[in-house]
């Protein structure tokens, strides 16, 4: 597949969007969701189906949009500690990970990375004991 092709593969799952859009609703309630989405390509129901991908385009589109919008070039790394906090993903499940061992953590991101986007492939190789 050329790199042109790649834009318009569906790559990235929408649980990705929908961190941001929780971002967004925790920190920037200014901004208007759908129209953001739909500038994008987007639509709300796709965001909230866990089993939709987007491509690409679709998430250039979004990124470089919400970057103007907040005036945050570092959106993105906002997002991704916003995703870690835990009224994000749970009490109960945050409080849980804090308990796993690093093995079995590794482990997790191996088993879940492809859950998030299809061109991540993690291989964990224990190199001790």
């Amino acid at each position: 597949m050329k790199p042109a092709e790649l834009l318009d593969e569906p790559l990235y799952n929408s649980r990705i969007v929908n961190n941001y859009i929780k971002l967004i609703k925790s920190q920037y309630s200014y901004i208007n969701i759908e129209e953001l989405l739909i500038q994008a390509g987007m639509e709300l129901y796709q965001v909230e189906d866990e089993g939709h991908w987007f491509t690409q385009n679709q998430i250039n589109k979004f990124h470089q949009r919400l970057k103007e919008l907040t005036a945050n070039k570092d959106i993105a790394r906002e997002a991704g500690r916003f995703a870690a906090f835990p009224g994000t993903i749970g009490y109960m499940r945050q409080h849980i990970l804090g308990l796993v061992s690093p093995d079995y953590a590794y482990e997790l991101v191996s088993n879940y990375a492809s859950k998030f986007t299809k061109s991540t492939n993690v291989n964990i190789k224990k190199i001790g004991s």
